[in-house]
């Protein structure tokens, strides 16, 4: 049975990003670098060596409050476009300036957790910060993962509350 849901679950993600994704033609027509790599890809690159600096937290608690798992991850992807840069001005809250091995750095922390409705089951991790509609030049249904990072598989169950906690370091010039 967990084989089924999980192969269920597989089927429709992928179903949901690509009846998500509208015509990105415009996006190509632009000079430069767009936000899609193709059709069915947003064009990302690795934190490690870029301006971005990527920290999450994944914390799981069960109906009762009692930790059952927690992750952590140091490295993510992000879009490689001036939307990500948006995204971090707009759209994450208060930012702080910290220095770190003599470099400046923009701080964002941004947390959002999600309460799991559904009966037990198991993922691979992938989480994500969105935008999603206006801000998304030609793509008013659209949402895209801006900022993104993958870990381990995670057990949860029904009533189960994930926490993610967000730690987001721009370089300063």
């Amino acid at each position: 049975m967990k084989e089924f849901t999980i192969a269920l679950l597989g089927v429709i993600f992928v179903a949901l990003i690509a009846c998500s994704i509208q015509s990105i033609s415009a996006d190509h027509l632009e000079p430069g670098e767009g936000i899609f790599k193709n059709e069915n890809q947003v064009n990302v690159i690795s934190s490690k060596d870029s301006k971005y600096e990527i920290h999450l937290l994944v914390e799981i608690r069960n109906a009762q409050g009692q930790l059952v798992g927690i992750s952590e991850i140091t490295h993510g992807e992000h879009i490689a476009h001036e939307i990500t840069d948006f995204t971090f001005n707009e759209r994450l809250g208060k930012k702080e300036i910290i220095t770190i091995d003599n470099i400046k750095y923009e701080k964002v922390q941004y947390v959002d957790q999600q309460k799991i409705s559904q009966k037990s089951s198991k993922f691979l991790a992938t989480w994500f910060i969105q935008l999603c509609g206006d801000e998304i030049a030609g793509h008013l249904d659209l949402c895209m993962p801006v900022f993104q990072v993958g870990g381990a598989s995670i057990e949860f169950d029904k009533g189960d509350v994930i926490k993610n906690q967000w730690t987001i370091l721009r370089e300063l010039n």
